[in-house]
């Protein structure tokens, strides 16, 4: 990979992005807390040119689930160069990384692909178990917001991780497991967005924490709401926001990621955010892992159920 790093940084630019750089690459995928001991992206070749064609790159990361942890890959900024398209490359890269991983120790694939881009996924025996929609609510729509006994305290991340360990180790719910390592990498190491942690109050009771990701996009400052505890801003995202309003007073649009017809979009909905359909949720079984009837199980739990997740933008890479 590290011969074919220039044209895959080169290649993402012209599909995906417009400033990845080998340190976005460096920090994804070499920096990880969690590795495999190699990086594992699957590069397609041009037969006889050798030359590079597609790419997809899969990051390693732990998943809780129940008292439980285990490793996962996520494909993230994979992309087939246009001349190449529509010859099932994409998918092969899929069956390739798959066939590489079994006996190793991750348990599942799982990816959050461009709408477009999930039935390749498909094809390649993957299940399509859920969608996410983005909601965005421009300045506009800040007017007249009240915080509503809502408060924001900014908070560091060791605070941010403890507020995160009270309700994984009780809940049920399978989510990506935020280590300190990890969440140090997150929010303190990314090169690419601002991420500020604040601890959540309502009537000046401690509910919870609220994370955000700051990035100008077009001239535009862009919020996102990246993490949070579950449930939370279900009641509280007009108090929230209107909080965030006065915290980032540059913002001109605040985003707001969810699966698609769950309570969190509902409430976005009500105050005024646009939703649109943005990404399918994918599952592979590996190992320890079965497919079934169009299910992803793992023992006696089913991992493609969506009401057994707790998923938020900090998960999507």
């Amino acid at each position: 990979m590290e011969d074919d790093l220039p044209a895959y940084i080169e290649g993402v630019n012209k599909s995906l992005y417009d400033e990845y750089d080998e340190g976005v690459f460096d920090w994804k995928h070499r920096r990880t807390p969690f590795s495999l001991g190699f990086t594992s992206v699957a590069v397609v070749e041009h037969v006889p040119t050798g030359t590079p064609v597609a790419f997809n790159p899969f990051m390693p990361l732990e998943v809780r689930a129940r008292g439980e942890v285990f490793m996962a890959l996520q494909g993230v900024d994979g992309f087939v160069d246009e001349a190449h398209r529509r010859r099932g490359l994409f998918q092969r890269t899929i069956e390739f990384m798959a066939e590489e991983m079994k006996g190793r120790s991750p348990e599942l694939l799982f990816s959050f692909n461009l709408m477009e881009s999930a039935g390749a996924a498909h094809k390649a025996d993957s299940e399509l178990v859920y969608d996410m929609d983005k909601c965005l609510l421009g300045r506009e729509g800040f007017t007249g917001l009240t915080r509503s006994g809502v408060e924001l305290e900014p908070i560091d991340t060791e605070t941010y991780q403890n507020l995160y360990t009270e309700w994984a180790v009780t809940s049920g719910l399978i989510h990506f497991h935020r280590t300190m390592p990890y969440l140090r990498w997150r929010v303190e190491e990314n090169p690419v967005r601002k991420v500020t942690s604040y601890r959540l109050l309502s009537g000046a009771v401690p509910r919870g924490y609220v994370v955000v990701d700051e990035v100008t996009e077009g001239g535009v400052n862009q919020l996102t709401i990246d993490d949070y505890t579950p449930g939370l801003l279900d009641s509280t995202l007009p108090g929230a926001v209107a909080c965030l309003k006065a915290l980032h007073p540059d913002a001109g649009v605040v985003e707001v990621n969810a699966v698609h017809g769950s309570r969190l979009e509902q409430a976005a909905s009500r105050l005024g955010f646009t939703a649109r359909p943005w990404l399918t949720v994918i599952m592979k079984a590996l190992n320890n892992v079965v497919q079934m009837g169009g299910d992803v199980i793992r023992g006696e739990l089913t991992l493609s159920d969506v009401k057994n997740w707790h998923l938020t933008p900090s998960d999507i890479y």
